[in-house]
């Protein structure tokens, strides 16, 4: 493309048949690079665009997308560090995001607010949200979290954690009202499919405790 000359070395994983790092011309389709990997092994859900600080689109619906910043950015994602992570059906998206908004609220300096108060509250709310019961009153504090952390924090950790945080709430809105009026589904059950290097597992009451390694 024009405005995107040149290839990149995207990594693809989750249920993909061939994970692994692919060069790929910039602009091609997200969707022909999904299918360099071998396609997913099952029924595709979603994929992170752009790893942690990335965010959602939903399957097949965004295979046509250009793998250009500037369009995975329109759409809700990143290009990033040039990963992509495919979410199956039978994984809840929102447990996903807990686990690695949890992870990265332990990755804090603790020098600003944000980061020591805001981001383990932000995670807290969000285990609440996938694995308990968080109400209508937890809802309405995970969103009025994302706001008092976004644009505030010395570095960019706090505005990452929170991108992802609204990117799982939005394009997985549907989920969150589902959670909202059963509590949590039968899918947090499944081994995390985004890889965690020392996922923090929230329990029933939405407490972060340590788990095993992802």
């Amino acid at each position: 493309m024009a405005e995107a000359p040149g290839t990149a070395l995207v990594t693809v994983t989750g249920t993909v048949a061939r994970p692994g790092v692919y060069e790929v011309p910039l602009g091609t389709t997200l969707g022909a690079v999904l299918d360099r990997a071998g396609g997913s092994t099952e029924t595709p859900q979603a994929v992170l665009a752009g790893g942690y600080f990335g965010g959602w689109l939903t399957l097949p619906a965004a295979g046509g997308l250009p793998l250009t910043d500037q369009a995975l950015r329109a759409a809700g994602g990143a290009f990033g560090p040039g990963v992509l992570i495919v979410l199956p059906a039978s994984a809840c998206p929102l447990a996903e995001t807990a686990l690695v908004t949890g992870y990265l609220a332990s990755q804090s300096a603790g020098q600003c607010g944000p980061c020591r108060n805001g981001l383990p509250a932000l995670a807290e709310a969000l285990g609440l949200l996938a694995f308990g019961w968080a109400g209508d009153d937890g809802l309405h504090w995970t969103q009025q979290l994302l706001g008092l952390v976004s644009g505030r924090g010395a570095c960019h950790l706090p505005d990452g954690t929170a991108g992802l945080a609204h990117s799982a709430l939005t394009t997985f809105a549907d989920e969150v009202r589902r959670h909202l009026q059963n509590g949590p589904c039968d899918r947090i059950h499944r081994p995390p499919v985004v890889p965690v290097p020392e996922s923090p597992a929230p329990d029933a009451a939405g407490q972060a405790k340590r788990g095993a390694p992802a």
